[in-house]
């Protein structure tokens, strides 16, 4: 029997394969083939730790143009901090879908954060007015930094307001994330960061909502990242009223998305959602018709995505001939 071996890929590797650039080719590609049917992705499971402030998702897809099979095994604990972990970790396990054998087993935090980020640019690439130059991000963290990356590769941003709940963070946020020519302002309140913006991104755990109806104009988009488990919510519901909402899953939105909370109150409904992304993608349906509209983009994350990101991963990987072998099975 011919030996075989599975490619072993730490964060260092898989940062030196992918970017920004490259995820938002990929995952564009994956929403497309996932409008198209030509996808495989059952409801992510949920295992939640309550005793432990923290939970697990597992997260399994089949994209048929990649000619992959990925299953990720994520944790959200908000309380790592005290015991110097992140927040968020990710392994990804790379199958070949003919035999079953696993191929690689790596990191898939950072490609977890750039999927997610990529995502979002997609969407705002579809949804938000081309001249988009106002960026407020609700949020200061690992996730504001994905999607504020993500939105650079597809806008020409003039200005981006950023709120948090510590000022510090606010100011980390602006020394790691600040360019040339672009004003970044350190926004005292949530109000004052999203009026009168282009393109708002929540990315907070909240379960209650932060961003109101009132101060969101006509033609804003609105990157929802932040609500991914269910009771997770951060738009006042009158803004999803008012939208044209797009999700990426619509049992994954209904269940633990932006829209979760609103649709067991009876305030929103499943048949009031637009469409999903790859729909649109497709061309299927049709994202942004008009200036005047406000859009939403109601985003769980995806387990196509991290299929999408794992190629590139993967592939890359292969040609640099990074990484340690192992046999394991």
């Amino acid at each position: 029997m011919p030996k075989h071996e599975t490619l072993i890929l730490s964060q260092r590797d898989v940062a030196k394969v992918v970017n920004v650039k490259s995820a938002i080719g990929a995952v564009e590609e994956a929403f497309r083939e996932y409008g198209l049917g030509r996808a495989q992705m059952p409801p992510k499971i949920y295992l939640d730790l309550k005793e432990f402030s923290g939970d697990f998702r597992a997260m399994p897809s089949y994209v048929r143009k990649f000619n992959l099979c990925t299953l990720k095994w994520v944790n959200a604990h908000p309380k790592n901090a005290v015991f110097g972990l992140p927040a968020v970790m990710a392994v990804m396990i790379v199958s070949d879908p003919q035999t079953g054998f696993p191929l690689a087993i790596m990191d898939g935090t950072l490609a977890t954060s750039l999927r997610t980020g990529a995502g979002g640019a997609v969407a705002a690439k579809f949804l938000a007015r081309r001249n988009s130059e106002i960026v407020a991000l609700v949020g200061c963290g690992v996730q504001a930094r994905a999607q504020l990356t993500g939105l650079h590769e597809i806008f020409k941003i003039k200005e981006v307001r950023v709120w948090g709940p510590q000022k510090a963070l606010i100011q980390k946020f602006i020394r790691a994330m600040k360019k040339k020519k672009e004003a970044m302002i350190a926004a005292a309140t949530i109000r004052e960061c999203v009026e009168g913006a282009d393109i708002v991104v929540t990315t907070t755990p909240s379960r209650v909502p932060l961003v109101q109806s009132g101060w969101i104009k006509e033609g804003t988009h609105i990157n929802a990242i932040g609500a991914d488990a269910p009771g997770k919510e951060e738009l006042d519901p009158k803004i999803l009223k008012r939208a044209k909402v797009v999700v990426d899953d619509f049992a994954q939105a209904a269940h633990s998305g932006e829209i979760n909370v609103p649709v067991q109150k009876g305030i929103f409904k499943l048949k009031d959602i637009h469409a999903s992304l790859g729909e649109i993608v497709a061309g299927r349906k049709k994202g942004r018709t008009s200036e005047r509209e406000v859009t939403v983009f109601d985003s769980t994350g995806l387990a196509i995505q991290d299929t999408a990101v794992a190629s590139l991963i993967y592939k890359a990987a292969l040609k640099k001939k990074l990484g340690a072998r192992m046999t394991i099975i």
